[in-house]
């Protein structure tokens, strides 16, 4: 069976079940375009002689978390509601693992929140 398809007021071919609440809103791409750019750093780290100096344990632990990331990031594209649930857990468990390791400042929990807020923003609009 084929699915029909129908022209959106811009001339764009749109699927007939594709809903107008799930479209993406700006604010959301720019915050997964900034948050790919920063996990750049993340997915590099693993391999640099500060991450190894910490212990033998925090270079996959950082490999895992660019991984976690990437699900998280996936997620907020889609506009799915279970993005936010993976993205608070990861940001807790990395706010206790800072915390345990006596490197946790009021600053590593900044650009979390400010992803929240904007993930929160929008949450009525995913599904």
């Amino acid at each position: 069976m084929e699915e029909t398809t129908n022209k959106d007021q811009d001339g764009l071919l749109k699927s007939n079940n594709e809903s107008e609440d799930t479209q993406r809103p700006n604010i959301i791409t720019i915050m997964c375009a900034l948050y790919i750019f920063g996990l750049l750093f993340t997915i590099i780290a693993p391999f640099s002689e500060a991450a190894w100096s910490i212990g033998f344990w925090y270079p996959p632990y950082l490999a895992f978390s660019a991984v976690i990331s990437l699900i998280c990031i996936y997620g907020f594209w889609e506009m799915k509601k279970w993005s936010i649930m993976l993205y608070l857990t990861f940001v807790a468990v990395n706010q206790i693992v800072m915390q345990t390791m006596a490197l946790w400042m009021p600053t590593t929990i900044i650009i979390p929140c400010i992803i929240l807020l904007v993930v929160l923003s929008q949450y009525r609009k995913m599904t």
